[in-house]
């Protein structure tokens, strides 16, 4: 019987992405089915039809009782990879986690990254083919991985093919899938026809072709496991004929049925090999059967034959199918499989097989008071906890239950809870993590200090800031004798202040931390320390004392080792943010790649997404949105491994800003409904960064009412709108103003933003001050003073390093001449305008000047003609957008905003702001004026 019948609509999406992989882009393929319904047999013949184009095909599948052994599906799949040109050995030897390997500082953030160059080079180097079979028995941070691959495909010719049962589908894959959008797709194999039946068994009865069909259910696995059976038993299974697949216990039955007719010695080496794994190696087979291995291979024939086993190309040993393992393995008593699980264990510790599967027999053979055992668990749990924190926990417990209660481990057990609390923290089970903390930290010494510090991490990343107050506060109580941990509980708590938005209370633990670090000579600390007051001092507007603390904090950072920096990481976030508003792009970028490359390097994922965050902000500052979103989305991605819900809420946000620039109004107020319905960060501090973007989201999408109101004045204690922010604040309320027509406040919050911008004295306020009164100016008429302003702020921009908003400020000034009838003025502003934002790659900003410029173009000098007339002067009609001239032709012929909106099918806001636009454009001030400078232009245009 040939499994792929009945299935050529699926063979035909084979053949799409095959050919797509072909051409050098990304794919992917999800089949999802119940056991036994043709996904492995689908699979094979879409590798068969990789081979045949050339294609490396990398097969890897999970097994049943094997999936918590980490990455064991992708050690599969890359077993064959090493001889092939490219890959790194770093990533082999980190999935394959060999007995002795220190490698407890890869972490998953790390590891994903290094498969996913691993892929992207194989691809590189010929079309690449990933396969991964059963991935419903995969771990957890296989899982993990696959949806990461799937988020953030590696470029070239690569398919990324799984197969999983859909109940319960493995976690996050097919959401995955989902958002790669025509990239993948998506294929649901439900069961064979009866049509299909006749043609798989053409020579059996029609009455038996119906009775298996029904007792099938019209899956192929069901079909072969039951053509033997005889008709009494078919008609059974087949019940009332409604067409429903025998329940799958009743499919076991079937094969353990077939087991049980094999001799002994053939029925022992199958319950050998179903204990060994899948695939198995023959000696170790041997050595659990307790066997001579030649008589194991002749019964490993005999199995081949009668359809049990099968032997792979390098000479491993499978079973034909997994349910047909899961029969042998049940089939054995409980005794006897603790005793092959201890002999599994015994026979790979002594070759030094990889760690994690010694631990995974391990696991199944050990009792109570097993020193030894308990130790190969600790050391399994310990090397997986940064890669596999799932497995690592499930090892780290299991080992913390055996251990003898002894006064001599009683160390070690401190130590395993405390692995233990980061392992359930890190993957979401915090109550268990709290109170794993809470047991260490009532223990004195450096324990407590470690456990305290990853409670406070924790709640950091949940946005539980209060809480990690409490929490250090406490810490710092109990410590005033010690002066390392009383300095490290003041930075932390500096940090938590910054976050909560209380920079007056951040600054005062800063400075006592820095009093501490004075005595104790801890230069890392003392650094940390003067990030976090320069952090503050910013916030406050207090730039001459933010750059002394970030010359301080620089020098210091630049003088450590890397193992003096390791484990304050993440003062290089705020160091950084710091450096980047106060115009120093080279030392951030260059302090965020050493910690960034300190982070991956050593397993750092809590601390790594701060880094990318910050260096999408300086992204977005030199102009650069396609990297910043792309940054950002990797700043996403590690969020979600390590539940940090903060982190990746403001990953989100920060991606505003670029969205807009890149793909317009409508992408990002998309984006901002998102971030409106929950995925705010709880951060006070961010709150207010979050608030501006969304601000300019609204101004941008021509919706000044919902701009105001992410503007709206909090309590001014404990809002956002500190120093830093309040000249950006004071102008976007400004523009808003001016386009509700409200020329008075509008001026007034004007001037008051270039006030604050002045006192700070930062380029990039001040610029963007000049920019909204440049606006503000042009909506009340005044078209030449605007046009000042608005080349005032170009040049603040350029001298702030900002070419997105340089080009921006540029371009409003190129309009703002047109309509003086300025035109080589306002070619001149717009050619350095398309400079910039051809160096930006923002789509949205280029076509926005590329309209303008059409506009512009338009207005030329005309060739005189004896029908044409020659105006002396320029209507600026044509720097209207295509609605905002539906609009004032609608006015100018004397209809109403009201009526204008129910013709348009617009709201009358959105009316009122066209209206309001294009006075200032045409640079009149009622509508009598309107109408005679419309039906003047289209009357010139006319003759």
């Amino acid at each position: 019987m040939d499994g792929v019948v009945g299935r050529e609509q699926e063979l035909s999406s084979v053949d799409a992405v095959l050919f797509a992989m072909g051409r050098g882009e990304f794919r992917a393929l999800v089949l999802h089915g119940q056991a036994g319904i043709g996904k492995t047999r689908l699979l094979s013949e879409l590798a068969h039809r990789a081979s045949a184009l050339g294609a490396l095909v990398c097969w890897g599948s999970a097994t049943e009782f094997e999936r918590h052994v980490p990455f064991a599906v992708y050690r599969d799949a890359f077993a064959g990879v090493a001889n092939v040109p490219g890959p790194d050995p770093a990533t082999l030897l980190a999935l394959d986690g060999e007995a002795g390997d220190p490698l407890p500082d890869v972490d998953r953030p790390r590891l994903f990254q290094q498969v996913r160059g691993l892929l992207k080079g194989l691809a590189a180097a010929r079309p690449t083919v990933l396969v991964l079979d059963d991935l419903h028995w995969a771990d957890r941070s296989a899982v993990e991985l696959t949806g990461y691959l799937l988020r953030r495909p590696p470029a070239g010719g690569l398919l990324i093919a799984v197969a999983y049962r859909p109940a319960p589908a493995p976690a996050g894959v097919a959401d995955a899938a989902f958002h790669l959008g025509p990239a993948a797709s998506v294929i649901g194999l439900g069961p064979l026809t009866t049509a299909d039946v006749d043609a798989l068994l053409p020579g059996e009865p029609e009455r038996r072709r119906r009775l298996l069909y029904l007792g099938s259910g019209g899956n192929p696995l069901y079909l072969r496991a039951l053509a033997g059976a005889g008709d009494e038993t078919l008609a059974q299974l087949a019940g009332t004929g409604d067409g429903q697949a025998a329940p799958e216990r009743a499919l076991l039955d079937v094969f353990c049925a077939e087991l049980d007719r094999l001799d002994q010695e053939l029925q022992h080496v199958a319950r050998s090999a179903a204990v060994a794994g899948d695939p198995a190696a023959l000696d170790l087979v041997a050595w659990i059967a307790e066997r001579p291995e030649p008589q194991v291979a002749s019964a490993v024939d005999d199995l081949d034959r009668l359809g049990v086993l099968t032997t792979t190309a390098d000479s491993g040993l499978r079973f034909q199918h997994p349910l047909v393992r899961t029969a042998a393995y049940w089939r054995a008593g409980g005794g006897w499989r603790s005793r092959a699980h201890a002999r599994a264990a015994e026979f790979l510790r002594i070759r030094h097989g990889p760690l994690q599967v010694v631990a995974h027999h391990t696991e199944r053979s050990a009792h109570p008071g097993d020193a030894p055992a308990a130790s190969i668990l600790a050391e399994a749990g310990t090397a997986c906890l940064h890669t596999a924190p799932t497995t690592a926990a499930r090892l780290l417990r299991a080992a913390l239950r055996i251990m003898p209660e002894t006064p001599e481990l009683a160390g070690r057990r401190v130590d395993l809870q405390l692995a233990l609390a980061r392992a359930v923290g890190v993957t979401g089970q915090l109550a268990e993590s709290r109170a794993l903390l809470q047991e260490v930290i009532q223990i004195d010494g450096r324990r407590r200090v470690e456990a305290v510090t990853f409670a406070s991490v924790v709640c950091r990343l949940l946005g539980q800031f209060d809480e990690a107050k409490a929490l250090l506060a406490g810490e710092l109580a109990r410590c005033r004798d010690d002066g390392r941990a009383a300095a490290h509980a003041l930075v932390e708590l500096a940090a938590v202040e910054l976050a909560r938005n209380e920079p007056v209370s951040a600054q005062r633990y800063g400075r006592r931390a820095l009093l501490v670090t004075a005595a104790t000579g801890d230069l890392a600390l003392e650094a940390a320390a003067c990030a976090l007051l320069a952090l503050g001092h910013l916030q406050l507007g207090r730039v001459g004392d933010a750059e002394r603390c970030v010359d301080r904090g620089a020098w210091l950072v630049d003088g450590c080792g890397d193992a003096v920096v390791l484990p304050y990481l993440e003062l290089v976030a705020p160091l950084a943010w710091v450096e980047c508003h106060l115009q120093r792009y080279d030392a951030a970028r260059r302090h965020l790649d050493r910690g960034m490359a300190l982070a991956y390097r050593h397993g750092r994922s809590h601390g790594l997404p701060y880094l990318l965050i910050t260096a999408a902000a300086l992204h977005i500052r030199c102009g650069q949105p396609a990297a910043a979103v792309s940054v950002a989305a990797e700043a996403g991605e590690l969020s979600r491994l390590i539940h940090g819900v903060e982190t990746a809420a403001m990953a989100t946000a920060v991606t505003l800003k670029p969205v807009l620039w890149r793909d317009g109004p409508r992408a990002a107020v998309k984006l901002a409904r998102e971030i409106a319905r929950g995925r705010r960060p709880r951060s006070g501090w961010w709150s207010g960064i979050v608030k501006l973007d969304l601000a300019t989201v609204y101004l941008a999408a021509e919706d000044p009412t919902r701009c105001l109101a992410e503007l709206s004045e909090p309590d001014p204690d404990h809002g956002p709108w500190r120093a830093e922010a309040a000249a950006y604040r004071s102008a976007l309320c400004a523009v808003a103003n001016a386009e509700l027509e409200r020329p008075g406040p509008a001026r007034e919050l004007a001037d008051r933003a270039l006030d604050q911008a002045r006192t700070i004295g930062l380029s990039h306020q001040v610029a963007a001050a000049r920019d909204a009164r440049a606006r503000v100016l042009a909506r009340a008429g005044l078209v030449d003073e605007a046009a000042g302003e608005a080349v005032a702020a170009a040049a603040g921009y350029a001298d702030a390093g900002a070419p997105a908003e340089e080009g921006r400020a540029r371009h409003l000034a190129a309009e703002l001449h047109a309509q003086a009838g300025q035109s080589d003025r306002a070619r001149s502003e717009l050619g350095q305008a398309k400079n910039l934002f051809a160096a930006c790659d923002a789509d949205w900003l280029n076509a926005a000047l590329a309209r303008t410029e059409r506009q512009l173009a338009a207005m030329g000098p005309r060739r005189p003609g004896p029908a044409r007339r020659q105006p002396s002067t320029v209507s600026g009609i044509d720097l209207l957008t295509g609605r905002e001239r539906e609009v004032v032709q609608l006015a100018a012929a004397g209809m109403t905003n009201r009526e204008i909106a129910a013709r348009l099918y617009l709201s009358q806001k959105t009316v009122e702001a066209h209206i309001s636009r294009s006075f200032a454009k045409l640079g009149v001030q009622s509508r009598v004026a309107l109408a005679r400078r419309v039906f003047g232009a289209e009357a010139d245009e006319a003759v």
